[in-house]
């Protein structure tokens, strides 16, 4: 039977295989083997077409073909990358035939795109007026297109891309690119010079500016900001007011931090009305269900962190927060949980001493306190309390809490563990009171009070983009630290909130948050071990540059624009760098900081330029970059590889990862033909496919084959160099506590100042699925998922031009189905649904139950993680 195509005006048309032919011929263009690739592709295509089919769904077939085949050759994702853009352009910009006409599509229709979105109420009316719409038109070079992802193109659409009524597209990246770069211009004295050298840092994927950033910059509601930190207070009014601001603020998509501390303990009295109070537990469930109200709509999900210092009476019942059993309205489901831990703690767990809860009420000052302050007035309460002097306290073992903790970590990947002292000790922003948390990712540190809600604005270096041949352009380097720092600090002039104090914060601080991400893929492609000194070295260099640069640039625009208005009495204007404060600390601690102090830049000549005024109380924090990493195609933040061939949920749907420097580097010698099927065998595990070589199984090892020693040294590394923060995922293979201990007392002597979520390796390695996906509407047949059940003929081995590994960000261990032909969408599954995975109940001591188990789905490894943590990296990142 012939087959009819559905054309987009309703009439139909036979099906043209030439057409199809050519269109993926052209995608293989320049690719080895393109032409075996091409036949291949057009004769699975074959298979799922059926008559009626529309044209749309026969592109998006023809996408889904490519991204099958993934597993046998990454190239296959440079087809489907080509074939997903091609359709972008078409809906966009109009047919063409050549790039050349292409690109004249792009700069003829910018201009238009501009100025309808303006006059549509979507963008800012500033972006048709303050620029020369012609001369950015010029600019726009669609060829950088060409180092995106598949799963990066699919992210920019689903997530960040404007649209218009109706889900109408808008975009092509290009005029993405364009639309922030102008967003982030505005009040450049020359804006269209100054957006034109933003777009072609971002559009060549150099750095990238965090997701709220590049949802709404540019548009008619500049709410930029990423993350928002701030305190409750113990009284009536502000505990509603929390609660509205974090309306707000997660309407607005920001990430959220919320110390809990001061509020008084349950039971103790309120003299208002002669009752007693609930303590802060009913009013966390309060704002867990708002967020849970509020963050359904939108591109992006709101998310929060809840944090508490561990001396508070309630404690341990914050520790059962995330808890599955117990009363459902002292639990949350949708907020995150965070310790805020002393040095005294610290010291108390080593020397095994007992430890005091107090209630806020009566210990007011403790929240203030930091370092031999708060430990000498926590003394005092000590005392008090075993006088009989304060209305309530308990005494426990300090291991005793520490052990409870970890426990609660094992189980339900919360609390984090961050440290209040290694934080406020090394702060250069201390002239503006003390830091009671950090944010939701935990690489934020900034002070907050009831009048400020402390604000901080994120962009990432994708350090693989400046690695070329093995060489590193440090030029390039330096110029991408010092554009994204001139960009964050214009992003805070443009930005707006909806809460007054984060405004307020903003202005009197500018307080940016500049990171890194792709430390593995670097690592990889130079043929090292994350596991070494060599790479312990690469990041020390790395980072030590990026912020001498960064540090560098913001005293710089402090001459051209003026200084921060907190600056004076801050560490900055006493002449210190980040590097200055590990003495300080390591003075006032009164124990060791186990860090190397090498230093390559001329630190003195920075000291003096840094007293005379800084443009930003704060320079760099390493954000997790989970989704904008898959944007940049390139490793998140600075976490290792999961898995070399793992399966990867988003909220834009599934898709398989492959390690392409992995393949790559098979490739080169010979082997990737003949492991290949061993490979797929092993669910990427390299120490399971026969005759690897040795120097490989040393590069890529995952996430749970390096020791938690060698993430603490990477962190403690980059960590000397950073004034505020790392979001430092740790992944443990054992499950004994007394090792966890050592671990996380290992983390806070190095000086890491926070750490992130906790994956355990699961006891047992793997369950079988066989839960169908992703059916098509339009056929009644369900659609391909990642077609292992087919082996497509082996091709001869050819070498792969260098490109990025995946970013292995773990995800929720949902399955993928076996493949049945019919037409399906670029998404290769339904999104993941924005509901955290209840955790476990906790076990035992000797036996925690870890939060989520690894799936193994037929031939591909499903991350195990609480899918909560992806959603925390949506919120901002």
């Amino acid at each position: 039977m012939a087959i009819q195509v559905t054309k987009r005006d309703g009439s139909r048309e036979p099906y043209n295989a030439d057409r199809i032919n050519r269109a993926i011929e052209r995608a293989a263009e320049g690719l080895p083997d393109g032409l075996a690739m091409t036949m291949q592709l057009a004769s699975e295509l074959e298979i799922t077409l059926f008559d009626g089919i529309t044209t749309e769904q026969l592109d998006e077939a023809a996408i889904q073909v490519a991204v099958q085949n993934v597993k046998d050759d990454p190239d296959f994702d440079v087809v489907a990358s080509r074939l997903l853009l091609k359709t972008i352009y078409k809906k966009v910009l109009g047919d063409f035939e050549t790039q050349t006409e292409l690109a004249l599509l792009h700069q003829a229709r910018f201009p238009g795109y501009v100025r309808e979105a303006v006059e549509d109420g979507l963008f800012d009316p500033r972006l048709a007026s303050a620029f020369n719409l012609e001369e950015l038109a010029a600019a726009l070079d669609h060829s950088n297109d060409d180092a995106l992802r598949y799963i990066g193109i699919v992210t920019l659409r689903n997530r960040y891309m404007a649209t218009g009524p109706g889900g109408q597209m808008l975009e092509v990246p290009a005029y993405f690119w364009m639309r922030v770069a102008m967003g982030l211009s505005v009040n450049e004295k020359e804006p269209t010079q100054a957006a034109i050298r933003f777009y072609r840092k971002m559009s060549r994927l150099d750095y990238l500016a965090a997701g709220s950033t590049l949802v709404n910059a540019g548009t008619a509601n500049p709410q930029l900001s990423n993350c928002f930190v701030m305190q409750m207070d113990d009284d009536i009014e502000h505990i509603a007011k929390s609660v509205r601001d974090v309306m707000w603020l997660t309407k607005g998509t920001g990430g959220i931090g919320l110390s809990v501390t001061k509020l008084r303990a349950e039971g103790s009295p309120i003299r208002s009305n002669n009752t007693t109070s609930t303590g802060p537990i009913p009013f966390m469930h309060t704002i867990d269900s708002t967020l849970r109200a509020v963050s359904r709509g939108g591109k992006k999900f709101g998310a929060l962190c809840f944090y508490m210092e561990n001396w508070h009476l309630d404690f341990p019942q914050f520790l059962d927060l995330r808890q599955n059993a117990g009363d459902p309205y002292r639990r949350t489901r949708t907020a995150n949980t965070a310790v805020w831990i002393s040095d005294e703690f610290m010291k108390r767990v080593e020397n095994d001493q007992p430890w005091y809860l107090f209630d806020p009420l009566e210990t007011p000052d403790l929240v203030e306190l930091v370092g031999e302050e708060f430990s000498a007035r926590y003394a005092e309460y000590v005392d008090l309390a075993e006088k009989g002097k304060l209305r309530s306290f308990k005494k426990i073992r300090a291991r005793e809490q520490m052990t409870a903790i970890l426990v609660s970590l094992q189980t339900t990947s919360h609390p984090w563990l961050t440290w209040k002292d290694s934080i406020n000790l090394r702060a250069l922003n201390d002239n503006t009171g003390t830091i009671h948390l950090s944010n939701l990712c935990t690489e934020i540190t900034l002070p907050q009070d009831r009048d400020n809600v402390s604000v901080c604005n994120l962009a990432s270096i994708n350090l693989s983009r400046h690695l070329d041949d093995g060489e590193w352009d440090w030029d390039r380097l330096a110029e991408s630290a010092r554009m994204a720092i001139r960009q964050l600090d214009n992003l805070i002039d443009i930005t707006r909130s909806s809460v007054p104090e984060s405004e307020h914060s903003n202005d009197q601080n500018r307080a940016v948050g500049l990171g890194v991400m792709g430390f593995t893929d670097v690592c990889e492609r130079l043929g090292i071990s994350y596991e070494s000194d060599e790479a312990y070295e690469l990041i020390d260099r790395l980072v030590e540059f990026v912020s001498w640069h960064a540090i560098d640039e913001s005293a710089d625009l402090a001459s051209e624009r003026g200084a921060y208005p907190n600056f004076a009495g801050s560490g900055w204007s006493r002449g210190l760098v980040p590097i200055d404060t590990l003495e300080a600390m390591e003075r006032r601690r009164g124990v060791p900081v186990d860090v190397d102090r090498t230093t390559r830049m001329d630190w003195d000549a920075l000291r003096a330029k840094v007293s005379g005024g800084m443009r930003n109380a704060t320079l760099m924090a390493i954000a997790p970059t989970a989704s904008i990493g898959l944007v940049a195609g390139t490793t998140p933040g600075l976490d290792p590889q999961f898995s070399q061939l793992f399966s990867r949920a988003t909220s834009s749907g599934k898709f398989l990862e492959i390690n392409r420097n992995l393949v790559r580097a098979l490739q080169e010698r010979g082997l990737w033909e003949q492991m290949r099927e061993d490979l797929l065998r092993s669910q990427g595990d390299l120490t399971n496919v026969p005759d690897m070589p040795e120097d490989l199984l040393a590069i890529y090892r995952t996430s749970f084959q390096l020791s938690p020693y060698a993430y603490l040294e990477v962190a403690a590394r980059a960590q000397k160099w950073i004034d505020q923060a790392i979001s430092r995922n740790m992944y443990l293979e054992s499950r004994d506590i007394g090792e966890m201990t050592r671990i996380y007392s290992a983390a806070w002597r190095k000086g890491v100042k926070t750490t992130y979520y906790l994956h355990m390796k699961p006891r047992h390695t793997a369950e079988q699925s066989t839960v169908a996906v992703n059916k098509s509407k339009s056929s009644g047949r369900s659609a391909g998922g990642f077609g292992f059940a087919r082996r497509t003929p082996a091709r001869p081995a050819v070498p792969t031009a260098p490109a990025a590994p995946v970013a292995t960000e773990p995800v929720a261990p949902e399955p993928v189905a076996a493949p049945v032909a019919a037409p399906a969408a670029p998404v290769l599954v339904d999104p993941v649904a924005p509901e955290p995975v209840a955790p476990a109940p906790a076990a035992p001591v000797e036996t925690p139950t870890p939060a989520v188990e690894v799936v193994r789905d037929d031939d591909v490894l499903v991350c195990p993680t609480d899918p909560q943590e992806l959603l925390n990296c949506e919120a901002c990142q």
